[in-house]
């Protein structure tokens, strides 16, 4: 395996996953990688104003104190036999930078921050699907491109982030035509159809020496692409991006490492010959 570290796990302690830390590291172990970055959910905008009331895992705020001793804890047991590193998945929202670099100054300890993208639209999120439906007297109405543009806003007002998460997220959440399948579930169907947002956010990314995530979870899903796919990550390395972390977005044991051979072949594919995991905020790069 190329890729042996896996940077973008959930656990229980994420409100939509119910996996113990122990099965997610068990799983990690068993597939063979030698490190792991717990990433848990901080969404300090949730719930998302367009989740259900009676959605238990819209509520996207963290119990930091348990979350740390638990880490500690197994970060000892399991002591050579694989190394964990304390993570965060951090929720960008452009009108939230103070309480977002507040957030990040109380919890100084971190290993890595994943910056995404996960409300937009005033607050909703796409997975939900009042997100991609017209409000009254809306013209040109188009949730793709407004997704793309309130994740650019996102990075070019707060970037206290390592790493930017499953940059085209939206095409998880998007509506599926009549016979199951849908062109905007193809992440190069995206990126040719709003190369003029996405190519400033990869940009962007560059600039200000942020890694782009290359996230495995749609393969899981059974998506043909992973997010981003490989339109969007060869065109980060067109434009001198170097920095690329892989997560699974595990959120069950059964997705922790999945399909990592497939993203390093990937990943060469589009001219990466090095991956990056972060210790103490700060890359650390490894051969593929």
């Amino acid at each position: 395996m190329a890729v042996c570290s896996d940077y973008h796990i959930h656990t229980s302690f994420s409100a939509d996953s119910e996996a113990l830390m122990d099965d997610q590291i068990q799983a990690a172990i068993a597939a063979g990688l030698s490190s792991i970055c717990f990433t848990e959910h901080v969404d300090l905008d949730s719930p998302f104003r367009n989740a259900p009331p009676s959605d238990p895992t819209a509520d996207f705020h963290l119990d930091y104190d348990a979350y740390r001793q638990m880490y500690l804890l197994k970060k000892i047991h399991y002591a050579g036999r694989i190394q964990i590193f304390f993570g965060l998945e951090l929720g960008l929202r452009a009108s939230m930078t103070d309480p977002l670099h507040q957030y990040l100054d109380l919890h100084p300890d971190f290993d890595f921050v994943i910056g995404s993208t996960h409300s937009a639209r005033d607050g909703m999120d796409p997975y939900y699907d009042s997100f991609f439906r017209a409000w009254p007297g809306e013209e040109a109405f188009d949730p793709y491109r407004m997704y793309f543009e309130a994740a650019l806003a996102n990075i070019r007002a707060f970037d206290d982030f390592d790493s930017y998460g499953h940059l085209d997220y939206i095409l998880r959440c998007g509506p599926l035509s009549a016979d199951g399948s849908s062109p905007e579930r193809s992440s190069s169907f995206l990126y040719e159809k709003y190369a003029d947002v996405i190519d400033p956010i990869l940009c962007e990314l560059i600039l200000r020496e942020k890694a782009l995530e290359l996230n495995t979870s749609p393969l899981k899903k059974g998506f043909p692409e992973t997010n981003p796919g490989k339109a969007i990550l060869k065109k980060y390395h067109d434009f001198g991006g170097r920095l690329v972390t892989v997560g699974s977005d595990a959120h069950t044991p059964e997705g922790v490492g999945f399909a990592f051979d497939r993203a390093a072949m990937l990943l060469k594919e589009c001219g990466f010959t090095e991956y990056a995991t972060f210790e103490k905020r700060q890359p650390v790069m490894h051969a593929l």
